[in-house]
C-alpha cells in the first residue's frame, strides 16, 4: 500500500514539475522581451550621463546581491528538508530564524553602506558636482531597494519550497511590468528623471516585497515565534557561507578574467568579453528558472529516503539541457547575424567569446542535479572546497596561457 501511495505521490510531482517547468520557461522569455525595452526607455529617459550614473551608483550597492541569492537558496533548501519530513514544527523554527539571520544582516550593510559606502560615493567616483545630490538621493533610494530584496526571501523561500510557482511566475511579472511602466513614465515627465526613477523603483520595490509578504504569510509555518535553537542557526549560516563561497569564487573567475583580459589584449577584447557575458548571464538565467522547478521536489525527496525517484528527477535535468541546446545551437551557428541584429556589428573575437560562453553554460547544466543532492545532504563543505579550488584555478592558468 506504502509503495502504490509513493507511485502515486510520484506521479503528481511528475506533473507539478513539468507544469513549472513550463511557467518557468514562459515567464523567462516573456521577461527577457520585456527587460530588453525597459533598458532602452530607461536610457532614453535618463540620457547617457544620468545612465551611467545610474549603474555606477546603484551598482555600488547591487554588488553586494549576491547575498541576496545565496541566503534564498541556503533557506529554501532548509524548508524543503523539513518539508518533505513533514517537521511542521521545524518550518516554524527555520522560517523565525531565518527572518532573525535577515534583519541582523540587514541592519548591519546598511550600516556599512551609510558609512564606508557613503565615503566612497561622495568622495572616490567621478560624479559631476552639479549631480552630486542627485546621486546621494539615487543611493539611498538603492540601499533601501536591496533591503526590501532580502526582506522578501524567507517569504519567496517557502513559495518555491512549496513549489508555487505560479505565484513567483506572477509577481516577478508583475515587478517587470511596473519597472517598464517606470521606464516609460520618465521619458515623458518634466521633473528631473533620475531622481523621480530612484523614487520609483524605490516604491515599487516595497510593493513587490509585500505582495511575496502577503502570499508567503498564507502558510502556516509563516508565523514568526522566539527561538534559540544555536544548533539551526550555526546550520543555516555554515550553509549559506560555503554557498557565499562558491559565488565569490565565481565571481573572482570572472572578474579575474576581466582584469586579465584587460592587461594582456585591452579594452576592445574587454568588450568583446563583457557582450559574451551578457549573453551567457542570460542563458545562465533561463537554465536557473528551470533548474527551480524540479530542485525542491530532488530534496523533499531526499529527505523522504526515496532514492529511486531523486535518480529518475535527473531526468528533468536532461529536459533543461535539451531546452537550452535547442535554443542555444542555432544561436551558436547565427551568431554573427545576431550580433548585428543587436548591437550593428559582429567583430570576429566577440563571435568566438559569445559561442564559447554558450558552451560553457551548457556544461554548467550538467552540474544541476549534482550540486542539489549534495545541497539536500547538508555536507557542503567538501563538495565547494574542491568544487571552487578549481574554478580559482582558471585565473593562473589563463595568466600563464
Amino acid at each position: 500500500m506504502a509503495i502504490i501511495d509513493r507511485k502515486s505521490n510520484n506521479e503528481k510531482r511528475n506533473k507539478r514539475i513539468a507544469k513549472n517547468t513550463t511557467l518557468m520557461f514562459l515567464r523567462m522569455l516573456l521577461l527577457t522581451i520585456i527587460n530588453l525595452y525597459t533598458v532602452r526607455f530607461v536610457l532614453k529617459g535618463l540620457g547617457v550621463i544620468d545612465y551611467g550614473i545610474f549603474n555606477a551608483v546603484a551598482g555600488v550597492v547591487t554588488s553586494a546581491s549576491f547575498i541576496s541569492a545565496v541566503l534564498a537558496l541556503s533557506i529554501q533548501r532548509f524548508f524543503s528538508i523539513a518539508l518533505g519530513q513533514e517537521d511542521e514544527d521545524r518550518l516554524k523554527t527555520i522560517f523565525s530564524a531565518s527572518l532573525n539571520i535577515i534583519i541582523i544582516l540587514s541592519i548591519t550593510i546598511i550600516i556599512l553602506f551609510e558609512t564606508v559606502g557613503l565615503w566612497f560615493i561622495s568622495t572616490q567616483m567621478t560624479i559631476p558636482a552639479e549631480r552630486m545630490t542627485t546621486a546621494i538621493i539615487l543611493y539611498q533610494c538603492s540601499i533601501f531597494v536591496f533591503f526590501f530584496s532580502l526582506l522578501q526571501i524567507p517569504f519567496t523561500a517557502i513559495i518555491f519550497s512549496h513549489e508555487d510557482m505560479g505565484v513567483y511566475a506572477i509577481i516577478s511579472t508583475v515587478d517587470s511590468l511596473l519597472r517598464l511602466a517606470l521606464a516609460v513614465i520618465i521619458t515623458k515627465i518634466s521633473i528631473d528623471h533620475l531622481v523621480f526613477y530612484s523614487i520609483g523603483l524605490l516604491v515599487e520595490s516595497g510593493v513587490v516585497s509585500l505582495l511575496y509578504i502577503w502570499k508567503g504569510g498564507k502558510y502556516e509555518e509563516c508565523h514568526y515565534t522566539k527561538t534559540k535553537d544555536k544548533i539551526l542557526y550555526q546550520h543555516l549560516l555554515q550553509f549559506s557561507g560555503w554557498t557565499m563561497f562558491g559565488s565569490l569564487a565565481n565571481m573572482g573567475m570572472n572578474q579575474g578574467n576581466t582584469i586579465l583580459i584587460n592587461l594582456f589584449f585591452g579594452p576592445i577584447s574587454n568588450m568583446a568579453f563583457a557582450i559574451a557575458m551578457q549573453i551567457s548571464n542570460a542563458f545562465n538565467a533561463l537554465s536557473n528558472s528551470m533548474v527551480l522547478s524540479f530542485r525542491p521536489a530532488m530534496m523533499k525527496a531526499y529527505a523522504q529516503e526515496d532514492f529511486l525517484y531523486v535518480t529518475k528527477l535527473n531526468f528533468s535535468n536532461k529536459i533543461t539541457y535539451y531546452i537550452l541546446c535547442s535554443i542555444g545551437l542555432p544561436i551558436i551557428v547565427e551568431m554573427r547575424t545576431i550580433l548585428y541584429v543587436w548591437l550593428g556589428r559582429a567583430d570576429e573575437e566577440t563571435i568566438y567569446f559569445a559561442q564559447l560562453m554558450i558552451v560553457f553554460t551548457f556544461l554548467l547544466a550538467l552540474n544541476n542535479p549534482i550540486s542539489t543532492i549534495v545541497e539536500a545532504t547538508g555536507r557542503i563543505k567538501e563538495y565547494h572546497v574542491a568544487v571552487e579550488s578549481i574554478t580559482l584555478l582558471t585565473i593562473p592558468i589563463t595568466w600563464i596561457l
